[in-house]
């Protein structure tokens, strides 16, 4: 439970900013990069419609990109936190 995966690439700013919400809540993630063609072929095999990064897996679940992470922040980290025995800040 509280696993957590991100397919990014270099210089994307909502990879980044997804990223920092994260660690700033302490949260371990696993990143995939998928910057080049061959690694991004990799992910669409796994989320089909995705088209762009990031793409956020949270326990097995597609969140989307960093948009709905941020949109959904307030029910999602708290959640996160508690499966992971992560005390709140």
């Amino acid at each position: 439970m509280g696993t957590v995966e991100i397919y990014s690439k270099t210089n994307c700013m909502f990879c980044e900013k997804a990223k920092a919400l994260l660690s700033v809540h302490n949260i371990p993630y696993t990143e995939h990069d998928v910057s080049n063609v061959e690694r991004f072929n990799v992910m669409l095999e796994r989320l089909p419609n995705a088209r762009t990064v990031p793409q956020i897996i949270i326990d097995g679940h597609v969140i989307g990109g960093f948009d709905m992470l941020d949109r959904y922040k307030d029910q999602i980290l708290p959640k996160l936190k508690q499966d992971l025995g992560i005390a709140d800040d």
